[in-house]
């Protein structure tokens, strides 16, 4: 009975038991942190360590994610007690869930975008030579997407 007991246990431990987060820290669409720390990336931020961290979007605000990005970490920075990337800039691209596709878009404009584990994503679009677009309706509709705008975004740090 005892051995029986012990191999239930064993098992238990092996299959039943929680499971570990693979993040160093993530948060929800509040900016929540829900597993890890921020206290344990910034150590392995200031250690040198190579960073991923996606980030989760919620177009309906039902709370569960509609899209997931993912970029390699080359840009942070470490202020009050959060971490922080720079995302490099990428080409323009449109997600169609309907098939499911993401498309790039047959334009020279870039997004880029800053990142924390406060759950904020500050994001732009980048369009070179705005000013050169002849049509006013056009150039304008250009500045009013190259605005810089904000929202709370799910967020996940790994170790590359």
């Amino acid at each position: 009975m005892t051995n029986l007991l012990l191999l239930c246990l064993c098992i238990l431990s092996f299959v039943g038991g929680p499971k570990e987060s693979p993040y160093l820290v993530s948060t929800d669409f509040e900016g929540k942190v829900v597993s890890g720390s921020i206290e344990a990336l910034i150590e392995e931020v200031q250690a040198g360590k190579a960073i991923r961290v996606g980030w989760k979007l919620d177009f309906d605000g039902d709370q569960v994610a509609d899209l997931e990005h993912w970029v390699n970490a080359d840009f942070l920075t470490v202020m009050e007690g959060h971490v922080f990337h720079q995302i490099t800039p990428i080409y323009r691209q449109i997600p169609k869930s309907e098939i499911p596709q993401i498309e790039i878009v047959n334009s020279p404009m870039q997004w880029t975008g800053i990142i924390g584990t406060n759950g904020k994503l500050v994001h732009r679009y980048l369009l070179e030579d705005i000013d050169s677009i002849e049509d006013e309706f056009v150039r304008n509709q250009m500045r009013a997407r190259c605005e810089i705008k904000e929202r709370i975004v799910a967020t996940m740090w790994v170790l590359q």
